[in-house]
């Protein structure tokens, strides 16, 4: 099973936010064999730029740099942007990300934001179907099924 984690969920396990302990239990599953787990080229950057306003760069790098090995790093392209634009959501970058997570053949996301990946197709349909929305929480009820 292929898990798109959003860029909150990396953020909540790098400076430990409140729910971190389900973002570290979703790596153990990783750890045991039992997914794979994938973000996107933009999550890494993000994560970078918010993580390093409070713990520096040196400590950023080493960090993200140790994450990046951990997961399978998605590439955001042309092919995605167009199918991207083709959506309607809240934010435009979760509808980049829901369409990455798609094109890389995730299975489903994982975010503590589910409301905004209510995703809908715009006037020109692109043939890319969203993968299913989980909270960590719903993620983890679900995975133990």
């Amino acid at each position: 099973m292929k898990v798109f984690l959003d860029t909150n969920i990396l953020l909540d396990l790098l400076l430990e936010r409140e729910g971190y302990e389900l973002c570290a239990k979703i790596f153990q599953l990783q750890e045991e064999g039992k997914c794979t787990l994938c973000v996107s080229v933009l999550t890494m950057v993000n994560a970078a730029y918010i993580y390093r306003k409070t713990v520096g760069q040196d400590m950023a790098v080493a960090n993200i740099k140790y994450l990046s090995a951990l997961v399978e790093v998605l590439p955001l392209d042309n092919e995605i942007l167009q199918a991207a634009i083709y959506r309607h959501g809240k934010d435009f970058e979760d509808v980049l990300q829901a369409v990455c997570a798609a094109v890389g053949k995730c299975d489903c996301i994982v975010t503590r934001n589910e409301k905004d990946y209510a995703i809908r197709d715009g006037l020109a349909k692109k043939d890319v179907t969203i993968p299913t929305v989980y909270s960590p929480t719903s993620f983890l009820l679900s995975f133990t099924k």
